[in-house]
């Protein structure tokens, strides 16, 4: 396993998403293998989450592939203000922090999209830290991309700045409604997002509801109050029951 780190920024909502995907070697794989089915050239091309998806069948058919690869990873996220983004080396420090604290993740690999300025950060012991990757080559930098977009769009939908519609037939099948795509995103990562320990409380049979904490989830200090708000409401507690 490795993790992959990149951003999305948001100006207009005064927040950006920092997204760390830990992804085995084969889910990297099954990332090149969809940018090769879809028309694209691994080392050459690279999904973007700012490319032109209408009109673009390749792209939106890599969008949907990358979409499933992440959903059966793990995401930790953090959220700080536009301001804030020299610091974005710290606050990756803290989302690594806290995928520690899941036992099994350990001596790991962390890799950082070239974009990000570079900072002195400490990490936990046993971790590797490289800076300055061409999202080209370390593939799963594309992926982290891609799910720091989904994270974003998620947030802005909470926050009533998002709210595109698709066929509700994505998560429903035979539905001939539709649904906002913010809501479609969180159900196909929700799993992703969530980690091990119980956020519900017990019901009469002694299980707990179907909710979880979220795998990492941190906030820079001057995280705009809003933005923190909508991001707890919506991503807080993960619900991992049926949806159907």
């Amino acid at each position: 396993m490795s993790i992959y780190i990149d951003e999305s920024i948001h100006a207009r909502a005064n927040f950006i998403v920092l997204a760390a995907v830990v992804a085995s070697e084969e889910q990297t794989q099954q990332a090149e293998k969809a940018l090769s089915s879809c028309g694209f050239v691994p080392g050459q091309d690279e999904f973007k989450s700012s490319m032109k998806m209408a009109g673009n069948p390749g792209a939106q058919q890599l969008r949907d592939r990358f979409q499933e690869i992440i959903g059966k990873c793990q995401i930790a996220f953090g959220v700080c203000s536009v301001h804030e983004r020299d610091q974005l080396m710290s606050l990756a420090g803290r989302i690594i922090e806290a995928i520690t604290h899941h036992g099994s993740y350990a001596e790991q690999t962390v890799y950082l999209d070239q974009g990000m300025k570079s900072n002195s950060v400490k990490l936990p012991d046993g971790f590797t830290l490289e800076m300055g990757c061409d999202s080209k080559s370390v593939i799963g930098i594309q992926l982290a991309d891609c799910c720091a977009h989904f994270v974003s769009s998620i947030i802005l939908g909470e926050m009533g700045l998002f709210k595109k519609m698709v066929p509700a037939s994505r998560v429903y099948p035979g539905d001939p409604g539709e649904l906002e795509l913010a809501w479609e995103l969180w159900a196909s990562i929700r799993y992703a997002l969530a980690g091990p320990e119980p956020a519900g409380t017990l019901d009469d049979y002694g299980d707990y509801e179907p909710l979880r904490k979220p795998f990492g989830m941190v906030f820079s200090d001057g995280c705009d109050v809003a933005v923190a708000q909508a991001v707890r409401k919506r991503l807080g507690k993960v619900w991992i029951g049926c949806i159907h």
